[in-house]
């Protein structure tokens, strides 16, 4: 069940899944290639991560990519923690 992967001790949820409406969020599959040490992410934004109109925002462009790069260092040197995410966005 889905909720079993939400929920986590004391009713606190992952960021990432805290969108109770299915396809609405953060719709993404991440894959582990431990052989190479890396992390291949594919993510389709829902609707309620937009921006402006038709256009995902930026913090969950950001959160993504946070989510991945870490799930990354996770499996290669354990327990880590985001330092500093700088990114500068394009118009």
């Amino acid at each position: 069940s889905m909720e079993a992967v939400r929920e986590r001790p004391g009713g606190t949820r992952l960021f990432l899944r805290s969108i109770d409406v299915e396809g609405a969020g953060f719709e993404y599959a991440m894959f582990l290639n431990a052989s190479e040490r890396r992390v291949v992410c594919l993510f389709q934004p829902g609707p309620y991560l937009e921006g402006p109109p038709g256009v995902a925002h930026g913090g969950s462009i950001a959160t993504i990519i946070d989510s991945t790069v870490g799930s990354c260092a996770l499996f290669v040197a354990g327990r880590v923690m985001t330092a500093k995410l700088s990114i500068d966005y394009l118009a």
